[in-house]
């Protein structure tokens, strides 16, 4: 069975690493068309060039989440004292929300043992799709934290859509989501990665929502041995 996953995943990272080459091409053709032929063509070939391109950049995206994918598990994760304070500030920073949806650090956030990338790739899934699929005048995110039995228990609550508990599984499959890909331009992968990194880091990834109430996504991490608090989240707690 190990054979065949680790088979399994290569063939996953080959097979999107070329199909990129022809996708690409795809893409430039169109974009050529769209400029070359620009006063030859009425505006529903230009809007049917338009789409093609979309969808081009579309499954461009898909197969580098399925590069990523493919990518967790195949190298040793790089254990390092982490900063999760510092790391939230990058993530906000990077994700860049508007001015109507407020992000707060509702307590102290530790220093933990883990892979820098693997943590901060999780809290950009998580607080990305809180911004993304918003739908309140006035958007409240908080991400929070607890120590529990060993393990820190990290939380990012939103007051968006929420979900449906008949999705709860759903939403961590692979090209799973709730939206449909054209408006959204999301790819339905980044659950799926943020469940496969709390799993490689001997932790866990779930949700609780209610339609309507908004949803808080949940995700442990084992402590591998006492670590001190990081830094006060005070300087950001208030609004960022």
């Amino acid at each position: 069975m190990e054979r065949a996953n680790k088979e399994l995943q290569e063939f996953a990272y080959i097979a999107a690493h070329d199909l990129k080459t022809p996708l690409r091409g795809i893409g430039t053709l169109a974009h050529w068309l769209s400029i070359d032929y620009a006063e030859k063509i009425d505006e529903k070939c230009k809007e049917q060039i338009k789409l093609l391109t979309a969808r081009a950049k579309l499954m461009s995206n898909m197969l580098d989440s399925i590069l990523q994918y493919s990518m967790l598990g195949r190298e040793v994760p790089k254990k390092q004292r982490v900063d999760l304070h510092r790391v939230l500030s990058e993530v906000i920073v990077e994700i860049g929300p508007p001015e109507d949806i407020e992000i707060q650090i509702a307590n102290q956030l530790p220093t933990v043992i883990c892979d820098r990338a693997h943590v901060k790739q999780i809290f950009q899934n998580l607080i990305g799709n809180a911004v993304k699929y918003m739908d309140k005048p006035r958007g409240q995110i908080k991400v929070g934290c607890v120590e529990e039995d060993g393990s820190w228990i990290f939380s990012v609550t939103d007051n968006g859509p929420g979900i449906h508990e008949k999705y709860f599984e759903k939403i961590f499959k692979i090209f799973q989501t709730l939206a449909p890909r054209d408006g959204s331009g999301s790819t339905g992968i980044g659950l799926s990665i943020a469940k496969k990194i709390a799993e490689l880091n001997g932790g866990r990834i779930w949700v609780e929502s209610k339609p309507g109430e908004g949803s808080t996504f949940f995700f442990t991490m084992t402590k591998s041995r006492p670590v001190g608090i990081g830094q006060a989240a005070e300087a950001v707690s208030d609004s960022i």
